[in-house]
């Protein structure tokens, strides 16, 4: 999850201005919630606990980032 097609790679490359803007944040908050449920796999079940303390974290970063450029496309 939350990797782009190459249609969808191709119309963000013809994408111009507010319209490039807004498709390249809703793709990247798709690729961080991609990241967040990857990670959450690892705190469900991973054995190391290095492991799992970054993968908190790595949620936690993505979803701050998420509410970033969530409220960059409300504003927009």
């Amino acid at each position: 999850g939350g990797m782009m097609s190459e249609d969808q790679m191709s119309e963000l490359e013809d994408a111009t201005g507010a319209d490039f803007d807004a498709m390249f944040l809703e793709m990247m908050i798709e690729h961080h919630e991609g990241a967040i449920v990857m990670a959450q796999e690892q705190v469900d079940d991973g054995k190391n606990a290095e492991a799992v303390a970054l993968a908190e974290a790595i949620i936690e970063a993505q979803q701050d980032e998420i509410e970033t450029m969530q409220g960059l496309l409300d504003a927009a």
